[in-house]
């Protein structure tokens, strides 16, 4: 059996693969946002009571943003690599600057800024409350082609439209 060329997923498509076979992200309510001209990934997070770190429900709670981070990272390595590669987060980092407050969605924005031929480099600032103050960064290592899996197989996630 041929295998697909990593060209045949387009990011679109790869997206769409991302968000509906990562059951963490959709179960906490993590949406992409519209690429923009920057290059950078986007993603946002309404504020549920369930994703609060305080009995008051006033603050996200860290985990929430250290996973938000890792996968507008994984996003971010994706777009610059234009084509589906299975990658694995070797290393991530965050800073907590200031608390993640639940008065308006939560959003990451996150970029590639180095790649080899078996490793990316990411970072990414998430911003919090009604003036998208940074509340946190996050730099992250990713290995590139971490699995056996075939662009066929993945293509097949997406009901067989690559």
């Amino acid at each position: 059996m041929k295998t697909a060329s990593p060209k045949e997923i387009s990011i679109a498509d790869l997206a769409r693969l991302f968000m509906k076979h990562m059951p963490h992200g959709s179960d906490i309510g993590l949406q992409l946002m519209a690429p923009a001209a920057d290059g950078k990934s986007r993603m946002r997070l309404p504020p549920q009571p369930f994703l609060s770190g305080d009995p008051g429900a006033t603050f996200f709670f860290p985990g929430v943003l250290f996973s938000m981070a890792d996968s507008a990272c994984g996003m971010a390595v994706f777009h610059a690599l234009g084509h589906y590669v299975p990658i694995a987060t070797l290393d991530m980092r965050i800073d907590h600057l200031a608390p993640a407050t639940m008065d308006s969605d939560l959003v990451a924005v996150a970029e590639c800024y180095r790649m080899t031929k078996s490793i990316a480099f990411a970072r990414c600032e998430l911003l919090s409350g009604p003036q998208s103050k940074v509340s946190a960064i996050a730099v992250g290592t990713f290995m590139l082609s971490s699995s056996s899996v075939r662009i066929s197989d993945a293509a097949s996630f997406l009901g067989g439209k690559p």
